[in-house]
């Protein structure tokens, strides 16, 4: 294909490139990077170069603990992994979560708690993934790649 016959391609497909670009991959990323987040939670670490496994909870190791089948950030009710979501505007998506200590679990904290005394070890389930990234740009294309198909 020649520049002049890539450039006829573009203008030809220029309103279905568009509309991709302005909320069809934008809703596919938010999907793709949400699940990504999630999945941290099912792993036990940060997908990153490779699984950067959690320190395991306290609860974890104490027998008389009932919460101690609960993997590290997870619970009976699973407030934090399920406050992860998505939202979508035109050419944006957004991933993001609610609760006030998502922060303080993702980034570490050493002043938390309700006396400020408790040391909260860095959990990160949400950020910059190779992983995530390699995921965006192959969906990217491919959805380029339909619109362009010859």
């Amino acid at each position: 294909m020649t520049p002049k016959q890539f450039e006829q391609l573009i203008k030809t497909n220029a309103k279905q490139l568009a509309k991709a670009f302005e909320r069809t991959i934008p809703v596919k990323v938010g999907v793709a990077a949400e699940q990504h987040f999630k999945d941290n939670f099912r792993k036990g670490g940060f997908v990153n170069g490779g699984l950067k496994a959690w320190k395991p909870a306290k609860r974890q190791s104490d027998p008389k603990n009932p919460d101690r089948a609960y993997k590290t950030l997870m619970s009976r009710r699973n407030n934090l992994y399920s406050s992860i979501r998505h939202s979508v505007k035109p050419y944006t998506a957004v991933v993001s979560t609610d609760v006030p200590y998502a922060q303080a679990h993702n980034e570490g904290t050493n002043n938390a708690g309700r006396g400020h005394r408790t040391r909260i070890p860095k959990r990160q389930f949400m950020g910059e993934s190779r992983e995530l990234t390699n995921k965006v740009q192959r969906l990217v294309v491919a959805e380029i790649n339909k619109i362009l198909k010859p």
